[in-house]
């Protein structure tokens, strides 16, 4: 997405610290959104959990089972690549506790899915295996409407930056395969409540991966090595920077997910 790469570019443009090797945990602000005693903080790596701005279901039960696992306690971050930052200089890292990986523990609960953005080295078949345990069992997500389809959008960025007009791929959301096998995008839709509605190109996703979709032109990155993009190739801004609803539907003509965005400072 093109916040992401933004993100990534300027990360390496920074003179970060060194990541610390033996830190504790001071706190946590939800699930997945830690500080260390450093000061550090530390967006866990391979899971997503509920939020809880707006508020989403069981986002609260995330965070206390990741506070009740971490908080005082020394932990071993588990880091890819030479720059484990991103752009607000946040370490992107697995964390072990007690000889328990974090991120699995969050997934055994049904407090939340994988999420995997390339480029990727760690094993992932443990963790698409925690979640496939979870939703066997009914736990936690897994019992609500948005978890219930084969993709879940995780963000929706309606109000690009600056002029709409002239930033139209400053429109995006990104979606994760919430599944634990690949989904091709073939015969899926996004759509406005308004009936306008937009076709996904031939794009596999991987079990738990996912992909980034602007409103705008583009040449689409279908490498799962790498961050996957697709474009909806409109010419103009597609939602409103107010209040929209975006609608995923499947090859069916199922809803998949939806998700709404709505301006915290609405124009009078």
């Amino acid at each position: 997405m093109l916040l992401f790469v933004t993100n990534l570019a300027l990360a390496g443009t920074q003179s970060w610290p060194t990541p610390p090797e033996n830190p504790t945990v001071r706190s946590n602000y939800d699930g997945d959104t830690l500080t260390l005693d450093n000061g550090d903080k530390v967006r866990l790596s391979w899971v997503n959990t509920p939020e809880l701005k707006p508020p989403e279901a069981f986002g609260k039960e995330a965070r206390d089972l990741t506070r009740g696992l971490t908080e005082g306690r020394p932990v071993q971050l588990i880091l890819q690549g030479e720059n484990p930052r991103d752009g607000y200089g946040r370490l992107l890292a697995g964390i072990q506790v007690d000889g328990q990986n974090l991120s699995i523990a969050l997934l055994e609960a049904g407090l939340g899915h994988v999420f995997i953005i390339p480029p990727e080295r760690y094993d992932v078949k443990p963790l698409l295996e925690a979640q496939a345990r979870a939703k066997a069992a009914k736990k936690g997500i897994w019992t609500t409407d948005h978890y219930q389809g084969t993709l879940h959008i995780t963000s929706f960025h309606a109000n690009a930056e600056g002029d709409d007009r002239q930033n139209v791929n400053g429109e995006y959301m990104r979606v994760a395969n919430i599944t634990e096998g690949p989904v091709n995008l073939i015969g899926y839709k996004i759509a406005k409540e308004t009936g306008l509605s937009f076709d996904l190109p031939d794009v596999t996703i991987p079990a738990g991966f996912t992909v980034a979709i602007h409103s705008g032109r583009g040449l689409d990155e279908i490498d799962p090595a790498k961050q996957i993009v697709v474009y909806l190739n409109s010419d103009v801004p597609i939602w409103n920077n107010e209040r929209d609803r975006v609608i995923i539907y499947d090859k069916y003509g199922k809803v998949v997910d939806t998700r709404d965005h709505e301006s915290k400072t609405p124009t009078p």
